[in-house]
């Protein structure tokens, strides 16, 4: 009788994540080169199939929707138990629901807006510009969009309009004239200023695989996701840090007691050490991965490089109202289910209970 509770129970928390999915597509209605996203989930028919017969790994053997993965893994493990045959026969149970699955990006091309502006750009095709992105703490990294929304600085640079540099095809700055008013540009990105080539704009795609690869970085950047060693190498520098910073006030807090600080001094001088190699770790981990990056990007064939026009967002706002609208229907039809299930449950406790 319960199964019906998970059912609707997953069922509502996969209509959650659709939601949020869709309305982050919405509030991104108006942001310039935005992708949009969209969510995948299997039923559990997609899934009985295979899921049925799966006895390789523990979790998947065919077993009661109360019965733990813990008992899976003892069975896989004691074949010289003596109910081991025995309970793989006989056990039929099954997990019921939905399971949500990724998300996924769609990468057609939006919409073009005519905006006239002389360092509006848009790309006619499949590809991206490349920006040079400055974090916080003064990282730069290559990141990629399709928002050509630039501007030009009091130096010349051409810029985002958050003030990170645009790349030319060799990934160096743009730097232009700031006093010469003349500009123009061709249909493959190149810039001249009274009528002399000055550069040529940073356009890369990327093999139909190596899209999977990418993330989204803020609201409209893409880059590409870190590989373990860079994960693994983030998290030994963030823990040799904590403990270098845990050190020092521990050796502040001595020095205030005027008590003996030489094990405490010694101590620093290590983790400042082992802080330094894990710094350089980090360091040789992020450049290995720029240089496999660097690898997959190619130059972004049959493209066009229109100046004065920006591209818009590639969803439709009828389109993901109308698959609220629905969404917000099969949440409701899950949630009056455990409704009914709840009604029917106080009766027999409450009601059956007393005869």
């Amino acid at each position: 009788m319960l199964k019906g509770l998970y059912t609707a129970y997953t069922g509502m928390i996969n209509e959650q994540h659709r939601m949020d999915v869709m309305t982050n597509n919405l509030a991104n209605a108006g942001t310039n080169g935005f992708k949009k996203e969209g969510a995948t989930s299997q039923a559990f028919d997609s899934l009985l199939a295979y899921k049925i017969k799966d006895l390789s790994e523990a979790g998947n053997l065919p077993r009661l929707i109360s019965t733990s993965k813990g008992i899976d893994t003892y069975e896989l493990n004691n074949e010289a138990n003596p109910d081991y045959a025995q309970n793989r026969v006989r056990r039929v149970g099954m997990n019921m629901g939905v399971k949500t699955g990724e998300n996924y990006v769609d990468y057609s091309e939006g919409p073009m807006k005519v905006t006239g502006n002389t360092f509006d750009f848009a790309i006619g095709g499949s590809g991206f510009f490349m920006i040079e992105y400055t974090n916080k703490a003064g990282e730069t990294s290559v990141k990629y969009t399709r928002d050509g929304n630039f501007t030009m600085n009091a130096a010349g640079y051409l810029m985002t309009q958050d003030g990170d540099y645009v790349l030319d095809e060799d990934r160096r700055r743009i730097r232009l004239d700031p006093n010469e008013k003349e500009i123009g540009t061709n249909v493959k990105g190149g810039i001249y200023q009274a009528g002399e080539y000055v550069a040529t704009i940073g356009v890369v795609d990327f093999a139909a695989e190596d899209y999977d690869r990418l993330e989204r970085f803020g609201e409209n950047f893409f880059q590409f996701i870190e590989s373990d060693e860079t994960k693994a190498a983030a998290t030994a520098y963030r823990r040799a840090r904590a403990n270098t910073v845990a050190i020092q006030n521990a050796l502040d807090d001595a020095q205030a007691r005027g008590v003996d600080t030489g094990d405490l001094e010694e101590a620093l001088r290590t983790a400042q050490q082992a802080e330094d190699d894990a710094q350089q770790a980090l360091a040789d981990a992020r450049a290995a991965d720029d240089t496999a990056n660097r690898r997959m990007e190619q130059p972004a064939e049959d493209v066009t490089i229109r100046a004065g026009y920006l591209e818009t967002s590639n969803m439709s706002i009828v389109t993901e109202m109308v698959n609220m609208i629905a969404i917000q229907r099969q949440y409701d039809s899950n949630q009056k289910v455990i409704t009914t299930y709840d009604e029917s449950l106080d009766i027999a406790v409450n009601q059956l209970g007393k005869i």
